[in-house]
């Protein structure tokens, strides 16, 4: 894998074992907590701004060029049912986002930033430590499936991989799950937080599927006023005037109905 810019930090995070069974995120589109403006800012700044394994410095972290995707095999043939899983929900996070991700064709200029790779369940500790291997100590043990990212000094993302050992979570049946959630999660959301809810950052809940709040995240992130290096306490002012346009728009209040007209959910359901 060859990096084209200076990194300063990379960034881990993944499905950790104490998560449950999933079930469908509820639909349900009457004003519920979460819709609360000072919640929201609150539960953005918990997932956006801080990291599970690593001290951060509250600064906006997100992707300025395109993200082009590539899947890679390690000892299991190609699978294209997770292939296509992978495609409609990343097509949903560029349709959310206004982010382009597509996947990289070998005539495309530049190479693959995504790397997702598809591991048998004994091979997952040896990929994670060739693919990253600063990662903690004991990740491949305690966790179902895994994502890492690398910041440059500006904070913009430039590179990311993904690693799902497809027998085990067929097994547990987390597959939709990690999908949704490590993919998510490396366009600059890399907390998790049981408070946080409902949201498929919250690994102590069933939620399986992109919720009304997982859709403000990304709005706000990749919302064209909050640049990438943004600062804390800088960057407060402008995230929460975003929010105040999206409740003046009316995202807010049917961010649930608009997430699951689009995406894996019409397709699993």
């Amino acid at each position: 894998m060859s990096i084209g810019t200076v990194l300063n930090s990379v960034l881990f995070f993944g499905i950790m074992l104490l998560l449950t069974t999933p079930t469908l995120a509820s639909t349900q589109n009457t004003e519920q907590p979460w819709q609360d403006p000072v919640y929201i800012q609150k539960a953005f700044n918990e997932i956006a701004l801080k990291n599970e394994y690593r001290a951060t410095e509250g600064r906006i972290l997100k992707w300025q060029a395109p993200i082009r995707y590539q899947f890679i095999y390690h000892n299991i043939k190609k699978n294209t049912m997770i292939e296509q899983l992978f495609n409609t929900h990343l097509q949903h996070l560029q349709a959310i986002t206004g982010h382009p991700i597509q996947k990289y064709q070998p005539h495309h200029f530049g190479s693959a930033n995504l790397l997702i790779h598809l591991t048998p369940d004994t091979d997952y500790e040896k990929i994670i430590q060739k693919t990253t291997p600063d990662t903690p100590q004991g990740l491949a043990r305690n966790s179902h499936c895994m994502a890492g990212f690398q910041r440059n000094q500006k904070n913009i993302i430039t590179q990311a991989q993904v690693v799902i050992p497809v027998d085990h979570v067929f097994s547990k049946g987390l597959l939709v799950t990690c999908i949704v959630e490590e993919t998510t999660q490396i366009l600059g959301l890399p907390n998790d937080a049981d408070w946080v809810n409902p949201s498929i950052a919250n690994d102590a809940t069933k939620v399986e599927l992109l919720t009304g709040l997982d859709y403000l995240f990304l709005k706000i992130l990749y919302d064209k006023s909050l640049p990438a290096g943004l600062p804390y306490p800088q960057n407060q002012k402008i995230i929460q005037r975003v929010i105040q346009k999206l409740n003046a728009n009316g995202e807010i209040k049917h961010a649930s109905r608009t997430i699951n007209q689009m995406g894996l959910f019409p397709e699993i359901n």
